[in-house]
């Protein structure tokens, strides 16, 4: 059915005067458990139809979308997105230009084994309970404890008016733990796994499972604990920093992941968060970083977040080269933002988050490449440092070139071995001066953390996108809270 009503939806099109059109129907199905201090507290079901239409009409761009599957009004809402872009040709400065694309026939689907929305309730309401409950009988002092699950299954039909024909199934799911201790007006939040708390991976309930979420809430529950008795972190020194886990995973997404969208570095999309410091006169002459530092968007890689088989474009996902020895080499890019600097072709980066939002650069896996060290061997070569985990807070620029992020849990390093824990610990750079540091990447305990809430543009649209890295030293590092005034 969704066939026969993109192909009436492009002829439709065509004939109001459209030179280009693509339609995206999606069916998107949604399952989200949490529990907290031993009891549920959200157990919700939702699914949900819709289709968007974008048009070309006289060298501008018209979008529309509706959530009512039917052919009067698929015709409606291409009538509508025409007149969308015949009014925005009247205050546009040029005409819209698309970098080429091959018509592609395809299907893609997540590997999956075993059906993350299908899986017994009861099962995860389990798992999620015992987990949480680990947490909280660790210490007295552990004032709330909790633990989510989160499933989704996006169906997608994407036509073009040049030939292109896509099915995909898109699956991820994913979850965490943690618990907050509370002493004498103290605070601290430890949780597992350390991306924001969660991860997650385009994969079935199976992740949930690898993740362990009761083997680990233990030692979250005791770090929690423990951190009410740990040392402020030191203020305004400059020292070594180790940073591994979810916590370096952040920063790839905040300070590479950000600025090497190629909509943000030409001021296309600077209304959520701001644009770009890596603009394209930067391109291929930026030392972003030391040699050490190889980072790449890789939508091809099995089981990460930002994993699919083709774009809202429907170009074919790809692994594109960003940082390379340290130099700044390469964006992420749409067929129009591609054409705009003369980029051959997209790096096929364009993605909705429903089907009633207008596609965006955004986000697919961007890693950090593994080095030669092992992460032991980092720590045992550093004879004076702080090793830093899990994210609490973060701040950047709207240029993403200032930055200060705080962690959860961090140790001391004296002669090669971790010593004392550290509490709210935090740390501050210029994003270029920062990897210029790096003179050490792990080769082992690279892993694939995953998040569902990448946020970008107005209205606010949230996406689901992969960050995989290892551990990675940097060397004077300015870390504490920075002090302002006399």
């Amino acid at each position: 059915m969704y066939e026969d009503m993109a192909k009436m939806g492009l002829k439709k099109a065509s004939e109001l005067g459209a030179t280009y059109a693509d339609i995206r129907f999606v069916d998107d199905d949604r399952l989200r458990v949490l529990v907290k201090d031993g009891k549920p507290e959200d157990v919700s079901s939702t699914s949900g139809k819709g289709f968007g239409v974008r048009v070309i009409v006289n060298g501008a761009w018209g979008f529309s979308g509706s959530r009512n599957m039917t052919e009067d009004e698929v015709k409606a809402t291409v009538e509508n997105a025409v007149r969308v872009a015949k009014g925005s040709a009247l205050r546009k400065k040029k005409n819209v230009k698309l970098a080429p694309v091959k018509a592609v026939q395809g299907k893609y689907s997540t590997k999956v084994q075993i059906d993350p929305l299908e899986h017994p309730l009861e099962d995860i309401l389990d798992l999620l309970l015992a987990a949480e409950g680990t947490v909280k009988a660790q210490s007295k002092y552990i004032r709330t404890s909790s633990a989510e699950y989160e499933a989704r299954r996006e169906k997608k039909l994407i036509a073009t008016s040049e030939g292109s024909l896509i099915q995909q199934t898109i699956v991820f799911c994913g979850g965490g733990v943690n618990g907050v201790a509370v002493s004498n007006g103290l605070v601290q939040l430890r949780s597992y796994p350390s991306f924001l708390q969660t991860s997650f991976s385009t994969a079935g309930y199976e992740y949930l499972k690898s993740l362990d979420l009761v083997g680990n809430a233990e030692w979250v529950g005791k770090e929690a604990t423990a951190l009410l008795d740990a040392k402020p972190c030191p203020t305004e020194i400059r020292t070594t920093l180790i940073l591994d886990d979810g916590q370096l995973g952040l920063q790839i997404h905040e300070v590479c992941g950000h600025p090497t969208e190629l909509d943000r570095a030409l001021g296309m999309e600077i209304d959520m968060a701001g644009d770009s410091f890596m603009t394209p006169d930067k391109l291929g002459k930026l030392r972003y970083g030391s040699k050490h530092v190889n980072i790449v968007a890789d939508a091809t890689r099995p089981g990460e977040m930002g994993t699919f088989g083709y774009d809202d474009e429907g170009v074919p996902a790809k692994k594109v080269d960003l940082v390379k020895e340290g130099v700044f080499v390469g964006y992420q890019s749409s067929r129009e933002t591609a054409a705009e600097i003369g980029l051959p072709e997209s790096s096929g980066n364009m993605r909705a988050a429903t089907a009633l939002n207008v596609p965006l650069v955004r986000m697919t896996n961007v890693n950090l490449l593994p080095g030669d060290w092992k992460r032991e061997e980092i720590i045992k070569d550093t004879k004076e440092g702080i090793l830093m985990r899990s994210t609490k807070m973060w701040s950047i620029d709207r240029m993403r070139l200032n930055f200060q992020f705080g962690t959860q849990a961090a140790w001391k390093i004296e002669k090669g071995e971790l010593k004392e824990m550290i509490r709210d610990a935090t740390y501050t750079g210029i994003t270029y001066e920062f990897w210029g540091s790096v003179d050490a990447v792990a080769k082992d305990g690279w892993y694939p953390w995953g998040t569902r809430s990448c946020g970008k543009g107005r209205p606010g649209q949230s996406m689901y996108v992969g960050h995989g890295c290892s551990a990675a030293r940097f060397r004077n590092v300015r870390v504490g809270i920075i002090r302002s005034g006399p």
